[in-house]
């Protein structure tokens, strides 16, 4: 099977200054699911792009949850994924903060939006045509078309006009505001929309 590396987050634990990488349980078992093996990304490793170069992924996962400003470790490793995927031509997929990791690189801009916390939007756009799509939200911020990064193309965006979804024009980068994994039962929208950019 592919394999599919997918970031995680990087907190400070209880009183002992111990820091912990951690995840979403349901985010690595949706991408086995779709017939990938998914594999985490430490984010104290000491060589990054030895890593990468043993592991030969077809694919990174940008995961959510997580300050996308925050400049720790996740986000330099991030910011370097991010490079390496251009030079080696992998694929990206960036959920929520993930998404917004993406937009920064290219120069994007965030800010904080209402309503966009535990909240469902129908969405528009050329990635949904004259379907009815509905997604879940849990994002405190948020960015518009205009605050788009270089290079970044609108997919979808809710009815106040905040950002769904993006490609890059010239890699194969794809950018989603909500969560797939969240759902009881994976959507086939979502299935069919991961699987293009994995595959």
């Amino acid at each position: 099977m592919k394999k599919i590396i997918i970031t995680q987050r990087y907190e400070k634990i209880g009183a002992f200054r111990e820091y912990r990488d951690n995840i979403d349980s349901r985010l690595p078992s949706l991408i086995n699911k779709l017939g990938y093996t998914p594999i985490l990304l430490p984010n104290n490793l000491d060589n990054l792009t030895k890593f990468i170069k043993k592991i030969s992924p077809k694919g990174i996962i940008l995961s959510g949850g997580g300050n996308p400003l925050k400049k720790d470790l996740r986000y330099y490793n991030e910011n370097k994924l991010i490079k390496i995927s251009i030079n080696k031509n992998i694929p990206i997929i960036g959920i929520c903060r993930g998404a917004q990791a993406l937009n920064v690189f290219f120069g994007g801009k965030l800010k904080k939006v209402k309503n966009h916390v535990r909240k469902k939007h129908k969405i528009f756009g050329p990635l949904v045509r004259n379907l009815d799509i509905k997604v879940n939200s849990y994002h405190d911020y948020g960015f518009f078309k205009k605050t788009l990064g270089k290079n970044l193309e609108l997919l979808a965006y809710s009815s106040d006009r905040v950002v769904k979804s993006f490609s890059h024009i010239r890699y194969k980068f794809l950018g989603i505001m909500w969560h797939p994994e969240r759902y009881k039962k994976l959507k086939n929208f979502d299935k069919n929309l991961i699987k293009k950019y994995l595959s």
